[in-house]
């Protein structure tokens, strides 16, 4: 008989996230038990069972550190698991070898894992995936009531020639899709924010899909973390250096000045609405405030970065974290464990 874990929170991340590692900690401090998995480990040093009855699907997961039903576990957090979304090997089923099957394999049961969770999800995989299309995202911030930015998704050179050109005198910010590294002969490089030059050949806008929209002018940006019903925002003073004018990404984050903001009511309201939308309950999203002091929606990150903040500001994201998911717990009822039976401790990122 084994013992039964209540209420555990599922963490799904990798073996180094330093996000995971503060909440951790402080669920320990609140004697919440937590249970790391780490999908890149899945199926070498880890199983997943489902077990499908009576239209219910149960279960566990079991790695070299314990295991936890399906049933016990009060939140799941998908973090950055490396490779989640990366194209899928080929499905040809008349060839392919052993490795490749066992991947596609464990792929579809981690979509089962994903789908048949039944329990509050912070960052729920699909509905992530869905909340990073950059389309979608402009479309419903405007439709939240958000101030964006006139955009266009295109590799037509004929329609960006046309789109550059109605923006008259105003420059023209080009944006990849997805920030992705690009190796070169000599530096690989992460492509950001530029603006294009005025009078530049757009012949090879037709080698990739890019965004387009009119650059704003900024005073400020704002960087806003959205936790449940909490919206925590840090204004970033971004104009005072030449490397983070453009895009701050570009700079060190030690370069600029932070403040504890306070966002109007009507914008976290729009915040709370797209993120309703997309039925997330976590979210860093990017801002400009410009010189008019207009706030312009630029970007939804809905697996961001935060914990910098916390480092230069002393918001209590890591604790913000911790309540949300502990939305739903009730403490484990404690009981001698039978002879040979083992209790789950907490995982420490160890």
């Amino acid at each position: 008989m084994e013992a039964i874990i209540s209420s555990t929170v599922l963490v799904i991340t990798n073996d180094h996230d330093e996000h995971v590692d503060a909440v951790i900690e402080e669920l320990d401090r609140r004697a919440v038990r937590v249970f790391r998995f780490n999908p890149e480990e899945f199926t070498r040093g880890a199983s997943i069972s489902m077990d499908i009855c009576n239209g219910r699907i149960d279960g566990e997961i079991r790695t070299a550190n314990g295991q936890v039903a399906f049933h016990d576990i009060c939140a799941a957090w998908y973090r950055r698991s490396r490779a989640l979304f990366a194209p899928l090997p080929s499905m040809n089923a008349l060839c392919g070898d052993l490795e490749n099957f066992v991947t596609v394999q464990s792929n579809a049961a981690l979509s089962g894992l994903f789908s048949g969770l039944q329990t509050l999800w912070v960052g729920q995989p699909f509905r992530l995936r869905q909340a990073d299309v950059k389309a979608v995202q402009l479309a419903q911030a405007s439709n939240a009531g958000l101030t964006t930015p006139k955009t266009l998704i295109s590799n037509d050179a004929s329609r960006v020639s046309a789109f550059v050109e109605a923006l008259g005198y105003t420059d023209c910010a080009i944006k990849p899709l997805v920030a992705t590294r690009v190796d070169g002969e000599e530096v690989a490089r992460l492509p950001i924010t530029t603006i294009l030059p005025r009078g530049h050949a757009l012949d090879s806008a037709a080698l990739s899909p890019t965004i387009f929209q009119p650059y704003i002018e900024k005073a400020y940006e704002l960087r806003c973390v959205v936790m449940g019903e909490r919206i925590f925002t840090a204004k970033m003073d971004t104009q005072a250096h030449e490397s983070t004018r453009t895009d701050w990404r570009a700079g060190l984050v030690e370069q600029m000045r932070h403040e504890v903001f306070d966002l109007p009511d009507r914008v976290q309201a729009g915040l709370h609405r797209l993120m309703s939308s997309f039925g997330i309950n976590f979210a860093s999203i990017d801002m400009i405030v410009t010189p008019e002091g207009d706030f312009v929606f630029l970007d939804l990150n809905p697996n961001g970065q935060w914990l910098w903040l916390e480092e230069e500001l002393g918001l209590p994201l890591v604790a913000a974290m911790a309540d949300l998911l502990t939305t739903d717990y009730s403490a484990a009822t404690e009981a001698a464990p039978a002879a040979g039976v083992t209790i789950l401790e907490s995982a420490d990122g160890a």
